[in-house]
């Protein structure tokens, strides 16, 4: 990993947060309870993410199966998706695996971002728990996304559905 992508990290979240320590090698291949501490203690210092996680999930001993790692990640990066309109690339499955460090961080950094940007998560956090998914390839249904792609794309995929019928 690029060590320019951990200083950002540093750097934005670093802000946030001072546990845990955001060392150059914790962030060069991040384990599961380390972001899991980073996420609660964004919870804890800044309130975004608030309410998306229940009292077991926010206890790390209670996330050990892989399922549930990626349960955890995923509904964080869909509130940060859907609070910032921002694709994030990062896949739970692969950072659980320890693969993927700089998508990784660039997670990290878009949460930060989001925070210091006085994003509310609140809203976010709802369509999460109602189970809702960020389209990656529209995300003007975020808060604060566009709507003109969203009417461009609904139009072309209803064109094309038309075509096909006939």
């Amino acid at each position: 990993m690029d060590p320019k992508t951990g200083e950002k990290t540093r750097e934005t979240l670093g802000r946030l947060i001072k546990r845990p320590p955001l060392t150059e090698k914790l962030l060069a291949k991040p384990p599961f309870r380390f972001l899991h501490d980073i996420l609660t203690e964004v919870i804890k210092n800044t309130g975004f993410l608030e309410g998306l996680y229940s009292a077991e999930e926010l206890n790390s001993q209670n996330v050990k199966d892989k399922e549930s790692k990626v349960k955890f990640l995923q509904k964080a990066i869909d509130v940060v998706v859907f609070s910032t309109g921002v694709p994030v690339s990062c896949r739970p499955s692969k950072v659980v695996s320890g693969q993927e460090p700089e998508k990784t961080n660039e997670f990290l950094q878009t949460l930060a971002a989001a925070i210091l940007k006085k994003k509310d998560s609140r809203e976010a956090v709802g369509r999460v728990l109602n189970g809702e998914k960020p389209d990656p390839g529209n995300l003007a249904g975020s808060i604060g996304g566009g709507g003109e792609q969203k009417n461009k794309e609904s139009s072309s995929s209803k064109r094309k559905e038309k075509e096909r019928e006939i």
